[in-house]
């Protein structure tokens, strides 16, 4: 019980840490889409693995993008055909590892639990990108009664320096038709500050295995 104890307080200094980059949500990079942040950390060659991948959409749209790397899915969901259906069964090591929209389905101590695994079965230098629904943006995040955890940005990025990763990079991701999107963010972003709503979607953080 004491190294929980000690791992959870250690969050606290984590977050500290991540407010030195970025004190508030706005000060956060936005992208658009998540395939542009894909295209500039994954490379041909690659093994990477799908958590939570249900219909396997990810790896069509990876390979779209042009990237050749060697796709592996986990879900727990067996209607569709995976390569595993939990997470402990997995032996092989990865070079990527993409988790979107998963970690708010889980408590919290679940989430580090699967943070650990996930980082024994990277390789060196291996990097995890993540995203959670943005909890700055309520009706984002309110819509799917079957959340558990709420995650800032400074939390999923603490929870991941727990587990041992360093946090390379953090965005929040928003798109919409070309006037929505010009409205939101160059006219009106004063209002969204002033009222401490953001109108980004998700977070997505990067991590590498130190």
């Amino acid at each position: 019980m004491e190294n929980v104890h000690t791992e959870w307080s250690s969050l606290f200094s984590y977050r500290d840490k991540i407010h030195k980059r970025y004190s508030e949500i706005w000060d956060i990079p936005l992208v658009k889409k998540r395939s542009h942040l894909l295209k500039g950390m994954l490379r041909d060659g690659m093994t990477l693995l799908d958590i939570g991948a249900g219909m396997k959409g990810m790896k069509a749209e990876i390979a779209n993008l042009g990237i050749r790397l060697t796709y592996k899915s986990m879900d727990v969901d067996r209607s569709n055909q995976h390569d595993f259906y939990d997470v402990g069964s997995i032996s092989e090591r990865f070079d990527a590892i993409i988790m979107f929209e998963v970690i708010e389905h889980m408590s919290l101590q679940e989430g580090l639990d699967l943070m650990k695994k996930l980082y024994s079965i990277m390789n060196e230098k291996g990097i995890i990108i993540l995203s959670t629904p943005n909890i700055f943006n309520p009706g984002r995040y309110m819509r799917d009664a079957t959340h558990k955890t709420f995650y800032a940005y400074d939390e999923l990025c603490g929870l991941l320096n727990i587990t041992g990763f360093n946090i390379k990079e953090v965005y929040r991701s928003y798109n919409d038709a070309i006037h929505r999107y010009f409205l939101k963010v160059y006219m009106l972003g004063w209002l969204f500050r002033f009222l401490g709503i953001d109108y980004a979607y998700s977070i997505f953080v990067v991590g590498e295995k130190a």
